[in-house]
């Protein structure tokens, strides 16, 4: 069965307060293409789960305002990768949820390593580029290479 992955889509990452100069995507634009696709995916039960970055902070910021949430399905995560949570895995494995797409901040990080890592660990993974965020478009181009070397799937 299909998941919609929505990883780390927090106010302290894409909120209007953000350090703009830290994460200069166009927020507004990756909410709404992330909202349309969580549209496709709603109709499901439990196809939609959110992801939480703590890292090592006491504090977890909110699910970024206008992201539609459609679920209460959120997991969170201290390391880039969200297959890092065995609570994460351990829920995608009972519910038959093997063909995962993801969506979310930042491709060069915790979109692309929990890419990377999910295909490694054998799940059927797929990115939708207008639905990540990216802070270093050329960086992207070498971990765009390595998720396709990985398996990952990706598309406009």
């Amino acid at each position: 069965m299909k998941a919609l992955i929505v990883i780390d889509m927090q106010e302290d990452y894409t909120g209007q307060k953000r350090n703009q100069k830290r994460y200069p995507y166009d927020s507004m634009q990756l909410i709404k293409s992330i909202n349309a696709r969580i549209t496709n995916y709603e109709q499901h039960t439990n196809s939609v789960i959110y992801i939480k970055n703590k890292g090592k902070s006491a504090q977890i910021s909110a699910l970024v305002e206008g992201l539609n949430v459609v679920s209460d399905l959120c997991f969170t995560k201290e390391k880039a990768s969200c297959f890092s949570n065995p609570e994460f895995i351990s829920y995608l494995i009972e519910n038959n949820l093997s063909q995962l797409e993801l969506a979310g901040v930042d491709g060069n990080y915790c979109v692309g390593m929990s890419a990377i890592d999910g295909a490694k660990k054998g799940f059927d993974i797929h990115i939708s580029l207008s639905c990540v965020g990216i802070v270093n478009d050329d960086k992207f181009q070498t971990t765009k290479e390595k998720m396709l070397k990985a398996g990952v799937q990706i598309y406009d």
